[in-house]
């Protein structure tokens, strides 16, 4: 019902500058789930708020309405509002990862890195392919400087999606730190090649030349770093 609603809107609005608002005939929970979802994506979060708001009333037990208005309220900065429809989410679809990350991403953003963990934790269980879970603890275990935690993590992000430029670098980082030089050197020449863009991979590669007492290799690194600062 969602997706044949969702479909009708997109043909609708190809008639109309505007998106109409739904009579009160026509007002359903998938009506104002859908216009919420568009509102989101046009960048009027207030607006979605209030259609998320109006589906959660017509259909309190969408988990999907709830987790995404949770987002909504965390990207205007109200972390509680969006740590309890994260939370309401879980309760009413426990086996979704979806809300799981997003609360993860939330309490990460508060500094409960502990919570953070146990959460993306939770997310991995249910969803295993899903490489936000591992990157995202896998970044906390690397702020918290616990690189064979996060070297598991992030190689299990490559496992999934090879060309993860940013997992290649910080599991990069994290074996520069460990001491295993040339494995580092591997990992971020393959980052370097996905994303040349990236000056933090060749700021990391001329820390580990460098120690390596390739002096030439650091130095040539250091150029492409500065030559990005210009």
């Amino acid at each position: 019902m969602r997706q044949r609603t969702y479909l009708l809107l997109l043909l609708l609005t190809t008639f109309s500058l505007f998106p109409q608002a739904p009579t009160a005939a026509q007002s359903t929970a998938d009506e104002f789930f859908n216009r919420a979802v568009d509102r989101q994506r046009d960048g009027d979060v207030k607006g979605a708020i209030e259609d998320y708001t109006k589906a959660i009333a017509l259909d309190p037990k969408d988990a999907d309405s709830m987790n995404n208005r949770g987002n909504a309220f965390k990207n205007t900065g109200n972390f509680k509002a969006a740590l309890a429809d994260f939370t309401t989410a879980i309760a009413l679809d426990p086996a979704s990862a979806a809300p799981y990350i997003n609360r993860g991403n939330v309490r990460k953003l508060l500094g409960e890195m502990e919570n953070a963990i146990a959460d993306y934790t939770a997310a991995i269980e249910r969803e295993p392919e899903m490489t936000s879970g591992y990157y995202n603890r896998g970044s906390i275990y690397k702020e918290q400087k616990r690189w064979v935690e996060a070297i598991a993590d992030f190689t299990n992000v490559i496992a999934i999606t090879p060309k993860h430029a940013r997992a290649l670098m910080n599991r990069g980082r994290a074996r520069f730190e460990l001491g295993e030089l040339s494995a580092a050197i591997i990992d971020l020449t393959a980052a370097s090649e996905i994303d040349a863009g990236l000056s933090e991979i060749f700021r990391w590669r001329a820390e580990t030349y460098r120690r390596m007492g390739k002096r030439d290799l650091a130095a040539a690194d250091e150029r492409r770093v500065d030559a990005r600062k210009k």
